[in-house]
């Protein structure tokens, strides 16, 4: 048992010896003449009591109170007990991502997260409150702040598999959005750890709690899966990687059009990654490589390919190197990167055609005339589309075009800036957005190019981590080919938002998976985001003059390293995982009951003697 003011308790001394001192003080009596004694009982106890020195004798009202006094104390230095649960108010995030598929244990990791839930709200004590936040692709809050029991096991049940990888940072900070103000509070994760590190994380005042889950991190994984045009044929290479400890042996199996062409046995050293390839001249899609390995998780035994013929748009990125523009364009489906710190000579050129990219940015440096058919300037003196001048302190966004192709879908009013160059736009080019003092985003076409101008520095802005960047970089790509048409076929990761050009004629499109579960998307103006797909496999896209195949795969290093963690690293914090969750629970309720049944029996036995 443990005090939270343990000092409470010192006080019982001065109180019972106050307690103590009226049972012996003198008690005064006024005289009164009566006809006879025997008519009142015995008053000796009255008249020992008077005794100042006399020794104190037992008496049952003195330890009632002297009782009820050490309870009343007790109560207010607030005991508390180590219990199993949660205490007051707390939220589970459930890991939903592919890894929590691996079946090391029986079911699988995740029914066993479920039905640690499902202990969870069974103990759950009168006052106390759960909500339950899903970590998938997509975050959702499966169940607010509640004591109803019947709602949480209604949540658990929503809760579905995914093959793809879990966004926890979110969850987590949304997490701690709703508890994180109170020290009374926990935020419990339930996850096997596979997932990166979260840096931009702080539970607040509440105490978070890590479960692992899972036993064995034996996996053999398909890594990597390309097909190339060689020689006037088609290699088909896929990568397999072992994650576990030991040797692993497979058989690997090649699919064209559901039907085998090809099987082969392979061996796969501990931590090793090794390659096959099938050369065929024709590949009728979709393709599928399937793993036949004893291995616990099934998510990235299979992975999927089409769109083989379709061009891919290829992009240049001209400068000294961007991760976040890197990484947002590695994204994009059917889009190939290239860096380089100038262009090559190959790609020179003032006649548009000729070169082997589509799109040529230019990230911080002077651009170059070139063949490409679309440029994008990012904070760079030369060119045709604007010149800069002196900097702006913080300019914020006041307008923007949100019709023009290249500002669809985008929300910029809380977007931050730290400091942009004064833009003055070409005749020729359009202001899509600007601040009060400065032109910043500003397009057009000029002798047969499209040209965009970003006006500042994307590191000194919050640009990269919104949600409308992505989204601009899509509308970027379909502008930058001149949106020839619908979308076709595309291979995609499981969870990645992604876009689709299609019929501007279309209303709404609807995907249907493997196992036959549909979902609708609206369009708008020609266009479709898709939030990401949460299954592996072909999905099928169809509207009324629409229909195209998406094939998406896991492909995913920290979901298929199903190595179950013992510790995790959260804003910049290590958490260790502890399987037995126990908590301190206040025993002040029970013990002001027993005070004031206690002071009931002291009431009961002062009026019998009375």
């Amino acid at each position: 048992m443990q005090f939270q003011s343990l000092g409470v308790l010192l006080w019982f001394l001065p109180v019972a010896g106050f307690i103590i001192l009226l049972y012996l003080l003198k008690v005064r009596r006024r005289e009164v003449r009566v006809p006879a004694k025997f008519l009142f009982p015995p008053i000796t106890t009255d008249v020992r009591a008077n005794a100042l020195f006399q020794k104190l004798r037992p008496n049952l009202l003195l330890f009632l109170q002297l009782l009820a006094a050490l309870l009343l104390l007790t109560a207010l230095a607030r005991p508390m007990i180590q219990a199993k649960g949660l205490p007051g108010q707390s939220v589970i995030v459930v890991d939903t991502s592919a890894s929590m598929r691996a079946t090391d244990v029986s079911p699988s990791r995740l029914e066993v997260a479920k039905n640690r839930l499902r202990r969870f709200v069974q103990e759950l004590n009168p006052g106390e409150q759960l909500a339950i936040v899903e970590a998938g692709a997509q975050v959702r809050v499966l169940a607010s702040l509640t004591s109803d029991k019947q709602k949480l096991l209604n949540a658990i049940n929503q809760i579905q598999p995914t093959d793809a990888a879990g966004n926890l940072d979110e969850a987590l900070r949304l997490a701690a959005a709703l508890v994180g103000k109170s020290n009374e509070s926990r935020i419990v994760l339930l996850s096997d750890g596979a997932f990166p590190p979260v840096s931009d994380f702080s539970a607040g005042s509440a105490k978070l709690v890590f479960e692992s889950l899972g036993t064995s991190g034996d996996n053999l994984a398909i890594s990597a899966m390309d097909v190339q045009e060689r020689g006037g044929a088609l290699e088909w290479f896929v990568g397999i990687r072992n994650y576990g400890s030991q040797p692993k042996k497979a058989i690997l199996e090649f699919y064209a059009n559901n039907k085998l062409i090809d099987a082969r046995p392979i061996t796969v050293e501990a931590g090793q990654t090794i390659g096959q390839t099938l050369t065929a001249r024709q590949l009728p899609e979709p393709l599928e490589a399937r793993l036949k390995a004893d291995d616990a998780l099934e998510s990235d035994n299979r992975a999927f390919r089409v769109g083989v013929a379709q061009k891919p748009v290829r992009v240049l990125l001209v400068g000294e190197g961007n991760f976040f523009l890197e990484r947002a364009l590695a994204l994009e489906p059917n889009v190939k990167v290239d860096k380089a710190p100038s262009v090559p000579e190959s790609e020179r050129g003032e006649r548009v055609g000729g070169g082997n990219y589509e799109l040529i940015i230019f990230d911080r440096i002077a651009p170059v005339p070139v063949k490409a058919r679309a440029v994008m300037v990012i904070k760079a003196r030369g060119g045709p589309i604007a010149s800069i001048g002196q900097p702006v302190r913080a300019p914020r966004v006041v307008l923007w075009e949100r019709e023009h192709p290249l500002m669809r879908y985008l929300e910029l009013s809380s977007l931050l800036i730290d400091n942009a160059p004064r833009l003055t736009p070409a005749p020729w080019a359009k202001v899509l957005a600007e601040s009060q003092q400065t032109p910043l985003i500003v397009a057009g076409e000029h002798q047969g190019r499209r040209w965009v101008g970003v006006g500042w520095d994307l590191l000194e802005s919050d640009f990269p981590l919104q949600p409308a960047f992505p989204i601009f970089l899509a509308n970027l790509l379909r502008w930058a080919v001149g949106e020839q048409g619908s979308a076709t076929d595309l291979t995609v990761r499981t969870g990645v938002p992604f876009s689709l050009a299609v019929d501007p004629a279309e209303q709404e499109l609807t995907i249907r998976d493997a196992d036959g579960n549909t979902r609708a998307y609206p369009v708008n103006d020609g266009a479709v985001v898709i939030p990401g797909l949460e299954r592996a496999g072909i999905h099928t896209v169809q509207g009324r003059k629409t229909e195209i195949r998406i094939a998406a795969n896991l492909m995913h290093a920290d979901e298929s390293n199903i190595q179950p963690r013992t510790s995790i690293q959260l804003g910049g914090k290590t958490v260790a995982a502890q399987n037995t969750l126990t908590t301190l629970r206040d025993l002040w309720k029970p013990i002001a009951l027993a005070l004031l049944a206690l002071l009931m029996v002291e009431w009961w036995v002062f009026v019998k003697r009375s």
